[in-house]
């Protein structure tokens, strides 16, 4: 991305906060004893999946790179309507999912980070 070009995620008014992806993330992938209550869960999975959504946006090198496309295959996977659990799914898919999404959301905040370093690095 060239020095003083507006990313997406500008345009849109939107701001990525890395430190609030980091702890909503942190949060879903944190190690319980016992696992939460479902309606926890569901609230917890929230800002990940936010915060995917925003990140997916981004400019994060999809033309030029294999695995920042597969990441994004997997994203749009993960985003799905008819693959996230619903009222009626399992208690244990709706953790899974939330697992998932906030693995999937820290990784499109790893590629975030070191995209912005190399704009940093190049300007």
């Amino acid at each position: 991305m060239a020095a003083g070009s507006v990313t997406s995620s500008e345009a849109a008014g939107v701001s990525i906060v890395l430190e609030a992806v980091d702890e909503a993330v942190d949060t879903a992938l944190a190690i319980r004893l016992m696992m939460p209550e479902r309606p926890v869960i569901d609230a917890t999975a929230r800002d990940p999946v936010g915060h995917l959504r925003v990140l997916m946006v981004e400019e994060l090198g999809f033309d030029e790179d294999p695995a920042v496309q597969a990441l994004f295959r997997e994203g749009y996977r993960v985003l799905d309507l008819t693959r996230r659990p619903t009222e009626q799914s399992p208690h244990f898919i709706a953790y899974q999912y939330m697992r998932d999404v906030g693995a999937l959301t820290r990784r499109f905040a790893d590629v975030y980070r070191a995209t912005r370093r190399e704009d940093q690095n190049d300007g």
